[in-house]
């Protein structure tokens, strides 16, 4: 079998490459961006036919050694792409039999099966909550912290640490540690560890400041080290743009990745929605805190003297970007893939302009940097109590870094991208693992490289982002995004100076714990509470003596009480 899927893999790489030429050449652009996504990911919003047990048994092989094979039973979501990007490239793959399994059957003799494909992910949380309340899940599950704590309570998964010690490999055990003590603690109830992370890059949370690069060079400006600074260059910008023009582009998406506030209240000492240290050992909610109220009074002042789109609190983020693209503002925070969107955006209109990203301003010029930062990672293995073999799971995580992330061993165009139009591979495996700190390993590997131009003996993703990188700095402006992430002067490389310069610190937000009782039934309406009076602060329609008040209606609605839960839980754990 394995020989099969390898053959038609080469077949429809190089029937791929022969019609290259009529194509779009960002395909493999868009691909790259998915690297590094949970398994599935693209499948939360994805449709299709739901398949049965029936049809997935239908669709295994017939191999007489296929008997001997142990099942390993999962669930998943349909994933649309798999089923364009790479079953309509290979013949006769399906979810169940694939150059994944094949391998997998090979080199660990597990059967991969899964109990149910649902058609969306509404479906499969349906099906997942009676697998629940039936007290069968399959033998391994990927969940969110809520999840994992339900099943922790029905009694449903094992401690999984002791398969862990035993089976990962040194690689697998470095990667785990990489993502930070958070995610294994996330992950842990009484003292036991029922779920292995799906690890990922916190400081990639991180807010930067993005400005027109190419505005700042002709106006002689330098990078803004004070929100005094910033707000100049705000001014400047508009006055070079002239009529219609927008300082710092927000949107009605506050907290979000792009057009948000937080990095402006960062200046301030304010962490949104962040569960920090009061300096006393009781976590505060951030929105709450005196310093939040500072950063409303400064924004309510910008927004008063025109630098901010007046009408901001009613546009989404495209809506917003429009001022970008059509060369009407130059400054966005944003987080490291800025650049990759909305900013490619603006490029693919108009080729002459740059953009930079820049460590957040702060409110005064002795200020330390203190950027905002919370646990990426959001999703857990578990292993269920009736699987025979836990292990499975840990062999998986092994098998997979191997083939994928392991600079020496990866089969990287094999098993994950081959390229020519032949992207995410990876997706077949039911088990994958990011690695938390590659994009910076990445950085740092091409540096070099991209000065000279050779990129010697680079491999996988890192020869795709240096031959990305090199090809705009080159002039190939599609794909100016991907420099600006890898680069010099691009995010990558201004992350790792948060993580190093002694002018820098970080605040972590530092509940990451699963949602307790008060916070899931009242959140939601306790922040919503707060953000539209905050939106009214800003935008000039309330004084700033609103935040006092509101602050006080949202304890006595139940924010004391979701205070007073979070803290039980941060003196626990």
């Amino acid at each position: 079998m394995m020989k099969k899927w390898l053959s038609i893999l080469l077949t429809a790489a190089m029937t791929v490459t022969l019609f290259a030429g009529c194509g779009n050449s960002g395909s493999q652009t868009g691909a790259a961006a998915e690297e590094g996504q949970p398994a599935g990911t693209e499948a939360d919003s994805d449709t299709g036919a739901e398949t049965t047990e029936d049809t997935a048994a239908a669709d295994t092989g017939t191999d007489a050694a296929d008997s001997d094979l142990i099942p390993i039973t999962f669930s998943r979501t349909q994933d649309s792409l798999m089923e364009t990007d790479i079953f309509a490239r290979m013949e006769g793959a399906t979810y169940e039999d694939n150059l994944w399994t094949d391998l997998i059957a090979e080199r660990l003799g597990y059967d991969i099966q899964y109990l149910w494909i649902a058609s969306s992910a509404e479906l499969q949380t349906q099906k997942f909550n009676a697998a629940i309340a039936s007290g069968t899940i399959p033998d391994i599950v990927q969940v969110n912290k809520t999840d994992l704590k339900q099943l922790v309570e029905a009694g449903l998964v094992v401690d999984i640490k002791p398969y862990f010690d035993e089976y990962a490999s040194d690689f697998v055990k470095d990667l785990i540690a990489a993502g930070g003590d958070a995610a294994i603690q996330a992950g842990t109830y009484d003292g036991v560890q029922y779920g292995i992370p799906y690890v990922d890059c916190d400081i990639e949370t991180a807010q930067m400041i993005w400005l027109r690069q190419d505005w700042m060079d002709e106006l002689n400006l330098t990078a803004p080290k004070t929100l005094d600074e910033l707000k100049d260059i705000l001014r400047a910008f508009k006055d070079y743009v002239g009529s219609d023009s927008v300082g710092l582009a927000l949107s009605s998406d506050l907290y979000g990745n792009f057009f948000d506030i937080k990095g402006w209240c960062n200046a301030y000492g304010a962490y949104p929605r962040y569960w920090i240290d009061n300096g006393s050992g009781e976590l505060v909610y951030g929105s709450t805190t005196p310093e939040m109220k500072e950063s409303l009074v400064s924004l309510s002042a910008l927004y008063e003297e025109g630098l901010v789109d007046p009408e901001f609190y009613v546009n989404d983020n495209d809506k917003s970007k429009e001022a970008l693209v059509n060369g009407k503002c130059g400054a966005i925070y944003a987080y490291h893939a800025g650049s990759l969107w909305p900013l490619q955006d603006v490029i693919d209109a108009d080729p002459e302009a740059d953009w930079r990203p820049y460590a957040i301003p702060m409110a005064n010029a002795d200020d330390k940097v203190s950027p905002g930062i919370n646990m990426c990672t959001s999703s857990w293995y578990a292993v269920s109590k009736d699987c025979a073999h836990p292990e499975a799971l840990v062999e998986l995580l092994n098998l997979y870094c191997e083939k994928v992330l392991d600079p020496e061993l990866n089969e990287y165009s094999v098993y994950a991208n081959p390229g020519d139009g032949l992207e995410g591979v990876w997706r077949l495996t039911p088990v994958t693992i990011n690695s938390p700190n590659k994009n910076q390993v990445t950085a740092k590997a091409i540096e070099e490289p991209l000065k000279t131009g050779d990129p010697g003996d680079l491999s996988g993703e890192q020869y795709s982002m240096w031959e990305y990188s090199y090809k705009a700095l080159n002039g190939d402006t599609v794909l100016w995004g991907w420099n600006r992430v890898f680069g010099a002067d691009g995010s990558q490389q201004l992350l790792m100076s948060y993580q190093n310069d002694s002018n820098v610190n970080l605040v972590y937000d530092e509940f990451f714990g699963a949602p307790g009782e008060v916070m899931t039934a009242k959140k939601s309406t306790l922040d919503d509470m707060l953000d539209q009076v905050f939106i009214k602060i800003i935008a000039g329609q309330e004084s700033p003596d609103a935040f006092d008040t509101v602050v006080e209606e949202w304890k006595n609605a139940g924010g004391q009480d979701m205070t007073d839960e979070v803290n039980e839980w941060y003196k626990a754990k």
